[in-house]
């Protein structure tokens, strides 16, 4: 997982699509903050006795708004992770000044 900073200059969406464009998997977060999900926001209007939430969830919301999984599995080659590297190493600094 990779976190995209807010002060960074580009986006994680940004960010996504160029490794879209080179053809590297990747993926948000799965859920992400699962309190805004439509089915629990649904169900807090609904039945808000069935679940509850304590204190505020700013951490979740970092996550959603900036978390990016890249695809791995065990049978990448030394040769595909060089290239994600060389991918994400470009991409940072023709935007980092």
């Amino acid at each position: 997982m990779m976190l995209v900073k807010a002060s960074a200059p580009f986006t994680v969406r940004e960010f996504a699509a160029y490794l879209d464009l080179k053809k590297i998997g990747n993926r948000m977060l799965f859920g992400g903050n699962l309190l805004r999900q439509p089915v629990f926001v649904q169900l807090r209007k609904d039945r808000p006795e069935s679940f509850r939430v304590i204190g505020a969830t700013p951490g979740a919301d970092q996550i959603m708004q900036s978390a990016l999984f890249l695809g791995t599995y065990p049978g990448l080659t030394a040769s595909q992770l060089r290239y994600e590297i060389a991918c994400i190493h470009s991409f940072v600094k023709e935007r980092v000044k």
